[in-house]
């Protein structure tokens, strides 16, 4: 079934992804007419030298 993949800098908390991971199932359960239970999310962390923006580290505008 329908596998999402958020990926984003270490910043969030874990309630903030609980929260998040709870509101993209719902919206793509909706989307698709499947149970929640269908839904697969998957949240990739990057620290912030691994992720570049406008051609510069995020790391690098601190």
């Amino acid at each position: 079934m329908p596998v999402i993949t958020i990926g984003g800098n270490n910043g969030i908390s874990l309630e903030n992804k609980r929260e998040m991971v709870k509101k993209v199932s719902e919206v793509v359960a909706e989307a698709y007419d499947l149970p929640i239970e269908a839904i697969t999310v998957l949240v990739q962390g990057y620290d912030k030298e691994d992720i570049g923006v406008a051609g510069e580290l995020l790391s690098d505008r601190e």
